[in-house]
């Protein structure tokens, strides 16, 4: 392992398939004139999947990664925190196993929060393979009524109306480095500085949420959230979670009514929390009937 890399990248796997290989050959071509160590904690996949054959027979023979295999899953939130408790660099690269880079974002993204005092997280530009912005990656306010809004389509159909878009941001332009809410967990840049003040993330959430509530904690003390489009990358998105449709959707639902209960509970009166649990459980059997998960 480096002794003193610039970032420390995590990723988390578990049965991604090729696109591990992918994501670390992307890595490799794309990162220049910045140290890095690799960190990979395997969440218990299939002996015989791809990317645990490719842990076995590259990954765990390279200097510069650290391999940890769990005999569980342990879930997305504790296994990054296991690989940041053991992590060296300065800054931490949260990174999925189904992400490729279109430059060289570990150190527009390590330089860009080594020269920002103020920031405690930054991340990327992330497109879907067909090349169309993927959302998740620039969001604003993570409130009830913001979501709603969300959810049920008002945003996206009056994209230029900052009332209806507090959380998807579509009335802001993406092509310029702003401050916002939250990113996406699929690639998102973090000082360790950061960690070691609020902690790891939330371990209640298993999946889902953790980077959101991750971003609520980080302003709370003051720091900022960025985003920057300098840096591209497209995310697979749904590699794994595709494989469990239903059980993702559940464990999503679940983890939105955690997080609603640890932010926002407090808040409202029963009237108005039976409303918004409805609402919560209400679109994930929507979504199981329609039997798909955006």
């Amino acid at each position: 392992m480096t002794k003193n890399p610039d970032v420390s990248v995590i990723i988390v796997n578990w049965n991604a398939g090729k696109y591990l290989q992918e994501t670390i050959e992307s890595l490799k071509e794309k990162t220049k004139d910045i140290s890095y160590e690799i960190l990979l904690v395997d969440n218990n996949s299939n002996k015989e999947d791809e990317s645990y054959k490719y842990i076995e027979e590259a990954l765990e023979k390279q200097d510069n990664t650290q391999v940890i295999k769990s005999e569980i899953n342990l879930g997305f939130a504790k296994a990054n925190n296991l690989a940041m408790q053991k992590a060296n660099g300065r800054n931490f690269l949260i990174l999925n196993p189904d992400v490729i880079f279109h430059n060289n974002i570990i150190k527009i993204l390590s330089d860009y929060l080594d020269g920002n005092l103020d920031v405690g997280m930054v991340g990327p530009k992330v497109l879907n393979t067909d090349g169309s912005f993927q959302q998740p990656c620039f969001r604003g306010k993570p409130y009830p009524k913001d979501t709603l809004f969300h959810l049920i389509g008002l945003a996206k159909a009056f994209p230029k109306n900052e009332f209806f878009n507090g959380y998807a941001l579509w009335h802001l332009d993406r092509d310029k480095i702003n401050t916002c809410w939250a990113l996406s967990g699929c690639c998102m840049m973090v000082k360790k500085s950061l960690f070691e003040q609020i902690g790891g993330m939330d371990e209640q959430f298993f999946m889902y949420q953790e980077e959101t509530d991750w971003g609520i904690r980080t302003k709370d003390i003051g720091k900022e959230i960025v985003y920057n489009p300098n840096a591209i990358v497209t995310h697979y998105q749904g590699v794994t979670t595709k494989k469990i449709k239903i059980k993702s959707i559940y464990i999503f639902t679940q983890s939105m009514e955690k997080f609603f209960k640890k932010h926002f509970w407090k808040r409202y009166n029963f009237i108005q929390k039976t409303f918004w649990l409805t609402l919560i459980w209400g679109n994930f059997g929507l979504k199981c009937f329609k039997g798909k998960f955006k």
